[in-house]
């Protein structure tokens, strides 16, 4: 199945454009500013097929509320379900460079979620070893180029 993705117009690229006004009017408390931002939305329909990351190829199923809306799958784990925002593109980024408070606040996602995707980035679990791999990555220059690093 080939991968889709499609830009949006309407209430969508409206709703978009009100975020960034009320952004610009109220910025965010201390412990939610970014450090390598800004970070920006991600538009891709609803059925195509992204590479995330974490779990591997997951269809798009709709996009998170939160402050910065994302493409998302519906994630069931347990007890808890719901929908899980697609770690591509500049969420990789943020999960690489952003505090696990700053990320979880924008994503709408629990810190625990946070540390599992800098978990699975690193390729180790160990709070060190992620930090040590995670910095080795963002110098790869390889990494840089397919996460949009400038």
């Amino acid at each position: 199945m080939a991968k889709k993705t499609v830009t949006q117009s309407g209430p969508a690229a409206a709703q978009a454009a009100q975020s960034v006004q009320h952004a610009e009017k109220f910025p965010p408390p201390l412990q939610y500013r970014w450090r390598a931002g800004p970070y920006y939305s991600m538009v891709a329909n609803v059925g195509a097929t992204l590479h995330d990351e974490y779990l591997g190829d997951v269809p798009v199923d709709g996009t998170s509320h939160a402050p910065i809306p994302w493409p998302a799958h519906n994630y069931v784990r347990g007890r808890h379900a719901g929908l899980l925002p697609i770690l591509t593109g500049d969420l990789v980024r943020a999960v690489c460079e952003e505090d696990e408070l700053a990320v979880s606040h924008y994503w709408g996602v629990t810190r625990y979620i946070v540390n599992q995707w800098k978990a699975a980035l690193a390729g180790t679990f160990d709070s060190n070893g992620v930090f040590l791999n995670l910095a080795l990555k963002r110098s790869d220059p390889e990494f840089r180029r397919k996460f949009g690093y400038r």
